[in-house]
C-alpha cells in the first residue's frame, strides 16, 4: 500500500513538473494607438449659490432661496431649458470660530448644474451670473454627442495599429503573426485648449472679475485610445 502510494504521488510530481516547464507560445507585444478630435457640442457648469447670516439658519435660507431662484429665472431667460438646470439638495448649519465653540455666523448653499447647447452664449451667462454676485461659477467640462462612436472608432484605429506594426516587424525577421492572444485598451478624453485665448475655466467672483479674462474658446475634444497585444509568432 505505502509503495502504491508513493508511486502515485512521484506520477503526479512528474506531471505538475512537466506542465510548470511547459515552454510558452512565442510571441510579439506591440502597442498601437489613435487619436480623434471632435467639437464639443455642449458645455457642463456648475453654480454654487452661498448665503451666510450671523443670526440665524432660515435668515441664511431665505437668502440662498431667494438668489437660486433669480439665478434659474435668468437662465431660462437666456434659452436654457427647463431639463438642462438641476438643483442639487441644499446645505445649511453653523459655523464656529476658529479653535472654538463660540458659533460664528449660519450658512445655506446650494449648487446648481447647467448645460449650454449654444457654446455661443457661454461668456453671456457667466458675465451675467457673476454679475449677480454668485459665489462660484465651477470649470467647464465639455461633452460630444458623439462621443460613444468616436470611442468606438478610436479603438478600432488602434488596434488596426498594432496589428500593422506586428506585421512591419515580424516581417523584417522574416516571420508572421498569428492570432492575438492578448489585448489591453486604455482610452482617455480631454479638452484641448489654446491657453492663449482661453484663460482659466474657473471664474470665481472672490478673484479677478470674468471682465479681466481672455475669453471664452471650447477648442476640441481629444479622444484617444492605446492598445497592448500580443500575436502569436509564426
Amino acid at each position: 500500500m505505502k509503495l502504491t502510494i508513493t508511486s502515485l504521488l512521484l506520477s503526479c510530481f512528474l506531471f505538475a513538473n512537466a506542465q510548470h516547464h511547459h515552454p510558452e507560445t512565442p510571441k510579439i507585444t506591440v502597442q498601437g494607438s489613435a487619436v480623434l478630435f471632435a467639437n464639443p457640442d455642449e458645455v457642463l457648469i456648475s453654480v454654487t449659490v452661498y448665503k451666510k447670516d450671523e443670526v440665524s439658519a432660515s435668515n441664511a435660507r431665505a437668502a440662498y432661496q431667494k438668489q437660486s431662484k433669480e439665478v434659474i429665472a435668468f437662465l431660462k431667460a437666456n434659452g436654457i431649458a427647463e431639463q438642462h438646470i438641476q438643483t442639487q439638495y441644499a446645505a445649511v448649519g453653523p459655523v464656529r470660530k476658529r479653535h472654538s465653540n463660540e458659533l460664528d455666523y449660519y450658512y445655506a448653499s446650494q449648487n446648481i448644474n447647467i448645460c449650454i447647447r449654444d457654446l455661443n452664449t457661454y461668456d453671456a451667462i457667466v458675465n451675467g451670473l457673476v454679475d449677480m454676485d454668485v459665489h462660484k461659477v465651477g470649470q467647464a467640462n465639455f461633452r460630444s454627442d458623439d462621443i460613444v462612436e468616436l470611442r468606438a472608432k478610436a479603438s478600432r484605429l488602434a488596434m488596426r495599429n498594432a496589428k500593422e506594426k506586428a506585421e512591419m516587424l515580424t516581417n523584417e525577421i522574416g516571420q508572421t503573426i498569428g492570432k492575438a492572444i492578448l489585448i489591453n485598451e486604455s482610452q482617455n478624453q480631454r479638452t484641448s485648449f489654446n491657453a492663449e485665448t482661453y484663460g482659466s475655466s474657473v471664474v470665481s467672483t472672490s478673484a479677478s472679475t470674468v471682465g479681466e479674462a481672455q475669453g471664452f474658446a471650447p477648442g476640441q475634444m481629444e479622444i484617444k485610445s492605446v492598445v497592448n497585444v500580443s500575436f502569436e509568432l509564426k
